[in-house]
């Protein structure tokens, strides 16, 4: 049994229209593909900052109004 070998790029050398084609069909597969990429970024980016700034929030707050049994604020008892 006789196996073949697959050798990529081993043809000779692509015509002008065959770069600019395949050139244009990488350009619209990948471009989709980072597009998408780029979007969940600046999404991901924007929900960490809103939940970053809601936990900053919520400390500020609590940090005003907490107080111990005795009355005194932000009071750490150790045991």
């Amino acid at each position: 049994m006789v196996m073949r070998q697959i050798q990529f790029g081993s043809g000779g050398r692509m015509s002008t229209p065959s770069k600019i084609a395949a050139i244009i069909f990488g350009v619209l597969v990948l471009l989709p593909i980072f597009a998408l990429l780029l979007f969940a970024g600046v999404v991901a980016s924007v929900v960490f900052g809103v939940l970053l700034l809601i936990a900053l929030a919520n400390t500020k707050i609590r940090s005003l109004f907490n107080r111990d049994s005795e009355g005194r604020k932000n009071v750490r008892i150790k045991r």
